[in-house]
């Protein structure tokens, strides 16, 4: 007879723990079965991490109303600014309000929110939280539209930027924009626009900006992609501003390839500082 060690067991009144006496032939057949693709099919068809994991923290209550008769909650989601109402019917995701307490005042409004799964959720009013929310789908209907407008050819920077007479100062405040994610659904489209850009002290920012969007890998964007992009540059100014925006993109993916980046820009004076910069990024990570 064999004796297993012992099993510590975790309860709400302490631990205390079990041993078990086997033969060697039932330990033997005790082995675990190989894990199987099958073994993982609840987790495909209904994953934790299809939506945030705090749910109820990601949703704020922003209005509360009577249709026909029945009570129905209007709720945005802080991560995007998307905003939706929930009835005491289902909707396409499955979603319903399963109580809405009648209240005088929205602040102190509480909605119950049964979800898929049937967990069912509290969201509350929260004015700053509705703000910052509003400010992100302001942001992500301005980045679609100034994507099309590059892709269409109608594309006109935003009137606080045209008011900026200092080309580099100019070229730095793109580059915010880009920085920001406004180009982050067409990546490349970054790249055209920097290069429209007339004026070299403009264009170089604009350039480092859009380069480092492609090297943090953005939209999906391949390294090799990149790359090939990069390499449609002649060698001088434009592509040593876009070697620098490639080789800090890279530092979080691939620090030895970045420094690599930093090491082949031509102008030396430039090129120190990158590679100092990417160096210190790098040691800093």
């Amino acid at each position: 007879m064999r004796k297993l060690p012992s099993i510590l067991l975790g309860s709400l009144g302490g631990v205390f723990s079990l041993s078990f006496s086997v033969t060697p032939e039932a330990a033997d057949n005790a082995l675990p079965e190989p894990v199987t693709p099958d073994h993982f099919q609840g987790l495909l068809e209904q994953s934790p991490f299809t939506r945030p994991l705090n749910l109820s923290g990601a949703l704020i209550l922003t209005g509360v109303a009577e249709v026909d008769g029945a009570p129905v909650a209007t709720v945005i989601d802080a991560e995007n600014g998307h905003s939706f109402a929930v009835s005491t019917f289902p909707d396409e995701r499955g979603w319903k309000l399963v109580e809405l307490p009648e209240v005088d005042d929205i602040e102190v409004a509480v909605a119950s929110i049964a979800v898929d799964g049937g967990q069912v959720i509290k969201v509350y009013y929260d004015e700053d939280g509705i703000r910052e929310a509003v400010k992100k789908r302001h942001f992500e209907t301005t980045a679609r539209t100034m994507v099309m407008a590059v892709r269409t050819g109608t594309f006109t920077l935003p009137h606080q930027i045209q008011q900026i007479k200092d080309p580099s100062q100019r070229g730095k405040a793109i580059g915010k924009l880009i920085e920001a994610g406004a180009f982050d659904q067409a990546p490349f489209q970054a790249v055209d626009m920097a290069l429209a850009q007339s004026h070299p002290q403009t264009r170089g920012p604009v350039l480092s900006a859009a380069f480092g969007r492609l090297g943090g890998g953005v939209g999906g964007v391949e390294y090799q992609a990149a790359v090939n992009r990069l390499n449609t540059l002649d060698q001088g100014r434009d592509r040593d501003f876009a070697i620098n925006g490639l080789a800090h993109g890279l530092v979080g993916r691939d620090p030895d390839t970045a420094l690599k980046w930093a090491s082949s820009i031509s102008n030396e004076g430039f090129r120190k500082v990158v590679v100092e910069n990417v160096s210190r990024r790098i040691n800093g990570n």
